[in-house]
């Protein structure tokens, strides 16, 4: 498991993901961005890469929706991320708040609770 925390993007992503291999699971922060931030919060299309430099098998967003700081709304970031993951080698997993995770289980689905 692979925690982001607050991070900018950067080559530190892809350097981990050489020296580990892989990553079952990223919790990859997703929210509370801004240009003015780009040093400690990533974008969304930032936070996509970000899992693909690391390997990651599967990816849940981080502190996404919780309390406000940026100027984007609640959910944007969890829709530029699910935009900026079609097209990408990982899971996007978006369980709502209580909802059970099975991290391996390939065929479980989320509905987008934030549209």
């Amino acid at each position: 498991m692979f925690y982001s925390g607050d991070s900018g993007y950067g080559p530190h992503f892809s350097a981990i993901g050489e020296r580990f291999g892989s990553v079952d699971l990223a919790i990859m922060e997703n929210g509370q961005y801004d240009q003015d931030w780009k040093y400690i919060h990533m974008q969304p299309s930032e936070t996509a890469q970000a899992a693909t430099d690391l390997n990651a098998r599967a990816v849940v967003p981080g502190h996404s929706g919780r309390f406000v700081l940026a100027k984007h709304t609640w959910n944007d970031p969890l829709i530029k991320l699910s935009q900026a993951s079609k097209d990408k080698p990982y899971r996007l997993l978006t369980p709502e708040l209580g909802e059970p995770l099975r991290v391996n289980d390939a065929t479980q689905q989320f509905r987008a609770w934030w549209e």
